[in-house]
């Protein structure tokens, strides 16, 4: 079995690791109200999805 010869340093561990932190998910504007919605879902604010009403809202 491998064993490691000298210990990792905290410095090299944490670069090792610069990449595994979590971004922001990518919004997009919904093309009937303009609010910002995810992408391929039905937006909150209005119910629409592709010009088709999905969800009822008060409102609109």
């Amino acid at each position: 079995m491998a064993v490691p010869k000298r210990k990792t340093s905290r410095a090299r561990k944490l670069k090792r690791r610069a990449h595994d932190g979590l971004t922001e998910a990518q919004r997009c504007r919904c093309t009937r109200c303009g609010d910002w919605t995810l992408p391929h879902s039905v937006c909150e604010n209005c119910g629409h999805y592709r010009g088709r009403a999905l969800l009822p809202v008060e409102g609109f």
